[in-house]
């Protein structure tokens, strides 16, 4: 495959609209109804966008191989597309069927794509569901979609530059993007009936006011058909020793015991705050009929058992914690069947790259606004007067619609923005190639745009990770870094800018020496 052909299919009007619904579906539709139809979604524009992105990856691995370009093979008589290409495009195609097919009927599959997605986004989840396997007679509009895109390829230089630079990144991000997380069961309360731990769980429909029960410390769980007998309780203390007290931390995910009745409390379990506030994003957009949005330590029970005394506490949509005779607290989640509680099914309390889009595109917004005052200040603006800042507007406005979306306005906002900024990048990037010479200073206006994002994201990169905790932290760190960044770029445009004119005074020096002479 050739370049300029693969690329030619990867910008394809069918194509693109892939990119534009994986885009929209991923980032917009999937946080406000998630679900299995925005999941199946996701899978047929998959299947448009995944193997022009594989061509196109195999042709620069291969040119990387050889040292030199991959030749492009003669057309053939009437235009028809040559073999090899034809042989080249069928096997990518056959490559995303079996890959995609594998990892959506088996566990291992899903598993190594989400180890492979979690390479480009930390946090990725996959999983294995045989009824995603009706996305792929879409490959059939794949291959035809190369066939038009065969006869048609990107011949000249500068049209490639600019497909690579706005369409390759936006069908790798496309690709590359995460799911929202389910909406996530509550545990609102917990009480003690017949030496069973009982927890009152609300949710979707399907498990509405289900009741689950432990005898063994949360090791095992059955169902529960009784009703509640008791109002839930934000304290307690042990059966026949009345010194030794828990109650809940209100507003947070917290425990704290007394073991003097009640004078002095100290924090036996907790998340931190910056950890809480982390596990909120994850838990955002909960179905309105489910009572306990947030994660929170709601209720308390003590109970006495043989070799001590348990204690557990319903956290809301982060399950239940429990400290077993031991005095371990162990946190467990409602399991995929919602049949029980289990350490394995509690939400990671960090993962890096996870639940911090909205941070990203605050960095890509300020990144966007430093490139294009630096290819403005460069003399952008001075070649292309009209189509640079009606471009420039476009791609800034589309960046702040995106960024700013939020309830149920992203539905409209985040579509239009996501247009808006690929229409933008699009005129920006051509009128800067158009320009040429005439712009000046447009590798460091890309270069600081670039240390501008890194500087803004990379904080809040680490505090998806769990450092820093808090994100105030993250938030004064990539405000001071991005500073030092544009004090930075500016002192060096400073510098270069002398030294262009020092060098043009010393030429006009030269020439009027020169004169003299001749004179």
């Amino acid at each position: 495959m050739t370049c300029r052909t693969s690329i030619a299919w990867l910008a394809h009007p069918v194509t693109a609209a892939g990119v534009a619904v994986l885009l929209v579906n991923d980032h917009v539709l999937k946080r406000l109804w998630p679900g299995p139809v925005t999941g199946k979604l996701s899978d047929l524009a998959g299947m448009l966008v995944a193997p022009p992105l594989l061509t196109l990856l195999a042709w620069i691995l291969l040119e990387g191989a050889t040292g030199r370009g991959v030749p492009s093979p003669r057309p053939l008589e009437g235009g028809a597309p040559d073999p090899v290409e034809r042989r080249v495009a069928v096997a990518a195609i056959a490559l995303t069927g079996a890959l995609f097919t594998l990892m959506k009927t088996t566990a291992a599959g899903a598993e190594a794509a989400a180890r492979m997605w979690g390479v480009f986004t930390p946090g990725s989840r996959v999983v294995a569901d045989p009824t995603d396997l009706i996305a792929l007679p879409v490959l059939a509009i794949a291959l035809l979609t190369w066939g038009r895109a065969a006869r048609r390829p990107v011949r000249t230089s500068t049209a490639r530059r600019v497909r690579v630079l706005v369409v390759v990144p936006a069908a790798v991000f496309a690709v590359a993007a995460t799911s929202a997380y389910p909406r996530s069961p509550a545990a609102l309360s917990v009480e003690v009936r017949d030496a069973a731990i009982i927890v009152d769980i609300d949710g979707p429909a399907d498990i509405k006011d289900r009741r689950l029960a432990t005898t063994d410390e949360g090791r095992s769980w059955h169902r529960w058909t009784s009703p509640s007998l008791n109002a839930p309780m934000a304290s307690g203390c042990v059966p026949g020793d009345p010194r030794r007290c828990y109650r809940i931390s209100p507003g947070r995910l917290g425990v704290e015991q007394s073991t003097d009745g009640g004078t002095a409390w100290s924090t036996a379990w907790e998340i931190s705050p910056g950890r809480q506030v982390w596990l909120d994003r994850g838990y955002d957009g909960q179905d309105e009929t489910i009572k306990a949005g947030r994660a929170v330590s709601r209720a308390l029970v003590v109970l006495t058992v043989p070799g001590g005394h348990v204690v557990a506490v319903a956290n809301g949509t982060d399950g239940v914690v429990i400290r077993d005779t031991s005095g371990r607290w162990r946190r467990l989640g409602l399991t995929g069947d919602q049949s029980a509680f289990a350490e394995e099914a509690a939400a990671p309390v960090s993962a890096m790259g996870d639940l911090i889009e909205r941070e990203m595109w605050i960095a890509l917004l300020a990144a966007f606004t430093v490139l294009l005052v630096g290819l403005a200040l460069g003399g952008a603006v001075q070649a292309s007067p009209v189509a640079f800042p009606v471009c420039g507007a476009l791609l800034w406005l589309g960046a702040l619609m995106i960024t700013t979306s939020a309830g149920t306005a992203a539905l409209f906002t985040g579509p239009a923005g996501f247009v808006l900024l690929i229409c933008g990048a699009i005129g920006v990037m051509i009128t800067w190639s158009a320009a040429g010479a005439k712009v000046r200073g447009g590798g460091l206006a890309f270069a600081s745009a670039a240390l501008v994002f890194a500087a803004i994201y990379l904080p809040f990169l680490g505090w998806s990770a769990g450092w820093p905790d808090a994100h105030g932290t993250a938030s004064a760190a990539g405000l001071w870094l991005s500073a030092a960044v544009l004090v930075a770029s500016a002192g060096q445009a400073v510098r270069s800018r002398r030294r262009r004119r020092a060098a043009r005074t010393g030429k006009e020096r030269e020439k009027a020496l020169s004169g003299r002479k001749t004179a």
